[in-house]
């Protein structure tokens, strides 16, 4: 497998774990507040997501790894939609 595939799907294993992490830690919410923690924290979450995947970008292209600094570049563009999606799915439940 190559290393796209790895990094990337470690990273969308990430984000499924910390949106059921969210989903279960909000459950006990009222009706009114339950749908917009679960956007805020999964948001806040991606942020940072995002943000770490940026950073490991910047640092295997300073160290002269082109090919995992590129898939850690499109990992984070992974990260980014797909938990974009799964926030706004995951707070409309």
């Amino acid at each position: 497998m190559n290393y796209l595939a790895k990094t990337a799907g470690w990273n969308l294993l990430a984000i499924l774990v910390y949106s059921l992490l969210i989903r279960i830690i909000s459950f006990g919410m009222s009706g009114n507040d339950h749908g917009m923690s679960i956007a805020i924290f999964s948001a806040i979450a991606v942020f940072f997501h995002v943000v770490i995947c940026l950073v490991v970008t910047v640092a295997e292209f300073s160290s002269k790894r082109p090919v995992s600094g590129r898939a850690w570049l499109l990992s984070s563009l992974i990260v980014l939609v797909v938990g974009f999606s799964a926030c706004l799915g995951n707070a409309s439940l």
